[in-house]
């Protein structure tokens, strides 16, 4: 750990560069009212819509870290991945056993199911609109104005599955004036990328303003697959984005965001570890030593298109405004992948998933003017999605499983938070929401043997949770420079169904988890706002935490998801930027985690026995029943609260620096990174060493040449400089071997792009 924080601190003093941090905003963010954020002249900062109402991000009673426009691209940043490791205590990283399929873990609670009824623990909204299906946040990440991370429960403002936090984006808005952009990005592994945007200025008697995005990018990725001689972890995609903003000086200004997507992706490429699993012996020889290099019978694919958009309006009432904003999406996919690793027996755990769902929600906000002695939001939510899937599952050379899943989901809610200012400088604030939710959930399977029905069953099921989640806060200004606060809140995530149950027992459904959530920190500009220092310490205690464990299904084990623990995370984050002469900016942070569970009693491991005493048994052993009738096995539950979370480093941190030197066309701009994160377990469900992350520091830089107002700029960027072998995630089905999902190696960039 002391030689990583050294090499960390070394790294950073060595590259005179990176992304400013979150606080450090050099670009308006236009965008309406309740989602506007703007520029202090005199510090560069950021304002943010944590609390549905524009306000500086130094003067949010919460733990945020906001990312704009210039961070968010700098080193050729492709999708939301790219900035793991910036804010402390969030991890950001692809799943790997499915390719379009993103891990967001904030303060130790993650989720990384494929499934589409798996809903996350941590909340994307896009515009306003919740993003209900994990394969679609996979987030392409251009013209984005800014991006929140909002850390532990949003359970009143941004309500449905806010367990741990949030991911706010914000797109870009048209601007005045008539003008655009082009940007043409080459890189390691045939990186082809062109992304531009063209903004109308405006017209109809400067009523409107229009603007136009695309984003084009080919990748071939950075492994091969030995078997067919194909690049894996390589990606086509296109994607455009339209905007028209209406205001006239009026009282009314609405705008409509409109954006698709298509994305093929190839991959992932599992390095399999060797279990002793005679089939092991047979992978080619460089697989089992070459993490670039894996054998798979056939490509591996995920395919995906997605389109829709929101409709956000704001309304001046003279006291106070109401904002509505209507969310629609649509999303398709299909993946096939090999989930055993190994090339003999084939076919085995060959899985295809063909999906299909859409989205539609609204939310009516009124939101009374600031400044008053006392200050409130209040509004309304709903949202309704529908999905069907079809799963296909070449178990065995002579066993095939098939699933047809479809849910209904519909949710409403009614919030308020009303803060109170007795005094200078003293808010207090108190806050709920009430949230409903109903689940229906149709799911037909069968077990074919050699082309014979050996087994099926049918369920139509209906479930509906209710809860309400307060919050209570209160910040003191010491002084304008100095922020004091601590709030408690409360979170909850609905109960859900199973799709991958292959008899009634394994589909559920579980019940609710929930958290209460204790922070209190600082936020300080000090010496004349030389430097910025923020701080928070937070406890989170988790109940009835919903997780996979290993039961007996038709055919094999198969992972399913239960009410199965409780859970006790504390940490600190530590935020600084420090800015010791014009142009030169230096950042820092540091993040502790300590997360442990408190009471885990199942069985985990997927081994059923006769139900003789195990050690470390804490419960009773259960029969095992297989379409009701008992098989003659038995689960034991045993004490698991052992197991390390997944994603949970204990100690993670960067350190940057941000150098722009004037020179007589315009700017040499500096910039690098250096992230660390401590040793952490990806997979969550066993503590074997293949399923940990090793402690590791990456190394980023670029230079650019910028002319006057960035007019023209040519970026030279290098990511891994030190060429890590580092791990995004580990998994494994049932009793195959353990598989690894690498992350990219050192790749080097040329970006240019010129504005008009």
């Amino acid at each position: 750990m002391k030689t990583a924080l050294l090499l960390l601190s070394t790294a950073a003093i060595a590259l005179t560069a990176a992304p400013a941090m979150a606080q450090d905003a050099d670009t308006a963010d236009t965008a309406a009212p309740e989602d506007s954020a703007g520029t202090d002249e005199t510090y560069g900062e950021i304002l943010v819509t944590a609390q549905r109402r524009s306000e500086s991000v130094q003067d949010v009673p919460i733990a945020i870290s906001a990312f704009n426009s210039e961070m968010v691209e700098a080193s050729g940043s492709t999708n939301i991945t790219s900035l793991n490791g910036l804010a402390p205590n969030v991890v950001l990283q692809t799943q790997g056993l499915v390719a379009n399929v993103p891990m967001i873990a904030i303060r130790g609670m993650s989720t990384a199911d494929p499934d589409p009824n798996a809903d996350p623990k941590v909340s994307t909204i896009i515009d306003g609109v919740y993003i209900p299906f994990v394969s679609s946040t996979m987030l392409d990440l251009f013209d984005v104005e800014r991006i929140e991370v909002l850390k532990g429960p949003q359970g009143v403002l941004f309500g449905k599955n806010n367990l741990a936090g949030t991911i706010n984006v914000i797109t870009g808005r048209p601007a005045d004036d008539f003008g655009g952009e082009a940007r043409v990005t080459l890189g390691s592994y045939g990186l082809k990328q062109f992304r531009g945007k063209i903004n109308t200025g405006r017209f109809a008697g400067d009523a409107l303003a229009a603007k136009v995005s695309v984003n084009f990018r080919d990748y071939d990725g950075y492994s091969r697959n030995v078997i067919t001689g194909n690049r894996l972890n390589g990606a086509n995609v296109k994607s455009v984005r339209g905007a028209l903003e209406f205001d006239n000086g009026g009282a009314f200004d609405p705008t409509l965001v409109l954006d698709w997507l298509k994305q093929d992706t190839t991959g992932p490429a599992p390095h399999v570890l060797d279990n002793g699993d005679p089939n092991w012996d047979l992978l080619p020889d460089v697989v089992k030593t070459d993490v670039r290099k894996s054998a798979v019978l056939f490509d591996p694919i995920a395919n995906t298109e997605t389109y829709g958009g929101s409709w956000s309006s704001n309304l001046d009432v003279g006291w106070g405004t109401v904002s509505s904003v209507v969310g629609y999406r649509h999303l398709t996919y299909l993946t096939r992948g090999d989930f055993d690793g190994l090339i003999t027996p084939a076919p085995q755990l060959d899985v295809t998933r063909d999906f299909s769902g859409e989205s539609k929600s609204g939310e009516l906000r009124y939101v009374s003017p600031a400044g008053e002695p006392v200050d409130f939001v209040v509004g309304a939510y709903y949202q309704t999605d529908q999905w069907r899937q079809f799963n296909t599952v070449l178990a065995t050379p002579t066993t095939t499983t098939l699933a047809q899943l479809h849910q209904d989901t519909e949710s409403y809610a009614l919030f308020a938070l009303v803060n109170a200012h007795p005094a200078d400088g003293l808010t207090l604030s108190i806050g709920g929401r009430y949230s409903h939710d109903n689940k229906k959930y149709d799911i037909a399977t069968q077990v074919l043997v050699n082309g014979v029905q050996t087994s099926s069953f049918a369920s139509s099921l209906e479930a509906s949770w209710s809860e309400f989640t307060p919050r209570l806060t209160v910040n003191y200004e010491i002084n304008t420079d100095v922020m004091v606060y601590a709030n408690y809140s409360q979170g909850y995530k609905a109960g859900g169904y199973n799709s991958r149950g292959t008899i009634p027992e394994n589909v559920g459904p579980y019940n609710p988890e929930r958290v209460n959530a204790f922070e209190v920190g600082a936020k300080t500009d000090l010496f004349d706002r030389l430097l910025r220092l923020n701080v928070a310490g937070f406890v989170n205690n988790y109940r009835d935490l919903q997780s996979a464990v290993t039961k007996m299904g038709a055919v094999r084990a198969e992972n399913i998801t239960t009410n199965v623990a409780a859970a006790k995370i504390y940490g600190f984050e530590v935020e600084s930027l420090l800015r010791p002469a014009d142009g030169f900016t230096i950042g820092a942070n540091l993040a502790y985690l300590h997360a442990r569970y408190t009471d885990f009693c199942a069985d985990t491991n997927g081994v059923f026995t006769n139900g003789a005493p195990e050690p470390g048994q804490c419960g009773p052993a259960t029969p095992i029943l297989i379409n009701g009738v008992p098989n003659g096995t038995f689960a034991v539950p045993t004490d698991s609260t052992g197991l390390d979370l997944a994603n949970a480093p204990k100690w993670s941190g960067s350190l940057s620096a941000d150098y722009a030197i004037p020179v007589s066309f315009g700017e040499i701009k500096l910039h690098g990174d250096a992230r660390y994160s401590a040793r952490f377990n990806t997979w969550g469900r066993s503590n074997a060493d293949g399923y940990y992350r090793n402690e590791v520091v990456l190394l980023n830089a670029s230079i650019a040449l910028a002319g006057e107002e960035d007019r023209w700029k040519v970026t030279l960027y290098g990511s891994n400089l030190t060429d890590q072998e580092v791990i995004s995630g580990a998994t494994n089905a049932g009793a195959t071997p353990i598989s690894q999902y690498y992350q990219p190696p050192r790749e080097f960039g040329v970006d240019l792009s010129f504005k008009f």
